[in-house]
């Protein structure tokens, strides 16, 4: 009997050996998401993808940079912290393996929320260049109750975007980078008022960088006319 003991032993540690490269064989996939709060008010939230905490008591203009997770497809849950068992929003996303995802809380103007989820175009601008995009959460109607639309500028540049409605994601459009100085200017659509400029965010910008300007509340009160500024890289 003793001579067919070596053999068992080796045969288990060739099983020992396969089973080890096979698990190490298996690809570690993760993708990333950002979660943006840009819902004006006191209202704080809460992230989870299926039970993983993204973040808890979110305040407005509060983000929570990229969590790296396994890349899979999940359950996207968002609660008002005061109420944590109740979903405000459930939705699924799917994460996938070296990309990166946003989801940006926003309201109409009448404080209803609302989400605008998307994958993040975080390729190489290009030599000395910087990009941005514009996510709207800014409502507003005109005289005659159509939507109000909007134009985006800099000083020194023309036009970037235009008629951007409500809710509404744009492009990419590139910048100069190496620290150059912008006014990105909000201005009306409207013939009639183009020159008049709704907001002005002052940016500067980095080379390689990517930014997404995310515009909230009623365009028409610049009291109540607001723009986040969130870096990706």
């Amino acid at each position: 009997m003793k001579y067919l003991i070596i053999p068992v032993l080796v045969l288990l540690v060739v099983i020992g050996a396969c089973k080890k490269d096979s698990d190490s064989a298996v690809p570690d996939t993760h993708g990333n998401f950002l979660f943006v709060n840009a819902a004006p008010g006191n209202v704080q939230y809460n992230v989870k993808l299926d039970t993983f905490s993204i973040g808890n008591n979110l305040g407005y203009s509060a983000n929570t940079g990229y969590k790296s997770l396994r890349a899979q497809k999940y359950n996207l849950i968002i609660a008002d912290s005061r109420q944590p068992g109740v979903e405000l929003f459930r939705g699924q996303i799917y994460l996938r393996n070296n990309r990166y995802y946003s989801a940006f809380l926003g309201a109409d103007s009448a404080g209803a929320p609302l989400l605008i989820t998307t994958e993040d175009d975080l390729r190489d601008p290009g030599a000395g260049l910087a990009k941005f995009r514009v996510i709207n959460f800014a409502q507003g109607f005109r005289p005659d109750r159509s939507p109000f639309l909007m134009d985006v500028y800099s000083d020194t540049l023309p036009r970037f975007f235009n008629r951007i409605p409500f809710p509404a994601q744009t492009g990419f459009a590139p910048l100069s980078g190496d620290s150059a100085h912008y006014k990105i200017n909000f201005r009306s659509t409207d013939s009639s008022n183009t020159s008049k400029v709704l907001k002005t965010v002052d940016m500067a910008t980095q080379t390689g960088k990517i930014y997404t300007l995310i515009s909230n509340g009623y365009p028409l009160d610049p009291a109540r006319f607001n723009v986040l500024v969130i870096q990706h890289n």
